[in-house]
């Protein structure tokens, strides 16, 4: 059975489709090669193409064009697939979470993208977690306006509604009754994602941290840090440690069952000089 001709718009790695269509195409056209390919793009060495899916080279904006071109992708495809060769090679994490939006909003773009732009928004807006655990604490009876008062700092009654909506939307709250409870769902996403996530989500909280160290009275909060040198076994062990201690920290989260405030936990460990080995 031919494999079927893949489609842009199912692709969150632009490296991987054009290893899915070069595939395609020689199942279905065997002369089709990597120096074929090359030429048609308008390019003499016969490794562009697997370099490009290796990782090993990137798309320029000349070239975004030129592929697409050889390929046979019509203006909505060529659209989809500019904007998603960017997210994949732009480093700055602004950047990426832009061009990870505007692959959201192609009208083509399936479902599973939608979700996780969603999944996205959840770990990009640090107020998500806080309202997760928030309408869990009390009933608010549907009062947006008092649960965004809840928050600190302050949201606005949209805001705070547009997160319940979502949490919902991404299966992470539950209407029980009247009151909302959490659900056990493990938000996942694909590795292209996941990165993209994880920086935006430690940034929020950094952020936090650093507002809260000059509003939030220091009988209610404790932030210290310590400046150490460290071995790369000490390093090692130091790790175990706080993994350890996350672990313990969550014994005691889920034995308490008189919650009546949100906080937020963080743990830092970083260089700050290059090793003097």
């Amino acid at each position: 059975m031919p494999i079927p001709k893949p489609s842009i718009f199912e692709y969150i790695n632009y490296r991987e489709f054009l290893k899915d269509y070069y595939q395609w195409k020689k199942g279905i056209t065997p002369s089709f090669s990597y120096t074929v390919f090359a030429k048609k793009v308008g390019f003499g060495a016969k490794s562009f193409l697997p370099h490009v899916i290796e990782g090993k080279r990137d798309l320029s904006r000349d070239s975004i064009f030129r592929v697409g071109e050889a390929i046979g992708l019509d203006a909505d495809s060529l659209s989809y697939f500019e904007d998603l060769v960017a997210f994949n090679q732009c480093k700055v994490l602004k950047q990426k979470a832009h061009f990870f939006s505007r692959l959201g909003s192609h009208k083509k773009a399936i479902k599973a993208h939608t979700f996780q732009l969603a999944q996205l928004e959840f770990f990009s807006t640090w107020y998500h977690s806080t309202i997760r655990e928030l309408v869990t604490l009390f009933d608010f009876d549907e009062d947006y306006s008092i649960l965004a008062r809840m928050v600190r700092p302050r949201i606005t009654a949209n805001q705070a509604k547009q997160s319940v909506n979502l949490l919902l939307e991404l299966g992470m709250i539950r209407k029980d009754g009247s009151r909302y409870a959490q659900s056990n769902l493990a938000v996942t996403t694909g590795d292209e994602v996941r990165s993209l996530v994880v920086q935006k989500y430690h940034s929020q909280n950094l952020n936090l941290a650093e507002v809260a160290l000059e509003k939030t009275p220091s009988m209610e909060r404790d932030i210290s840090s310590l400046v150490v040198g460290l071995s790369k076994g000490g390093f090692e062990t130091v790790k175990s440690h706080i993994r350890k201690f996350r672990k313990e920290l969550i014994d005691i989260v889920e034995r308490d069952a008189r919650a009546s405030r949100v906080y937020h936990i963080g743990f830092q460990l970083f260089p700050t000089s290059e090793s003097a080995e």
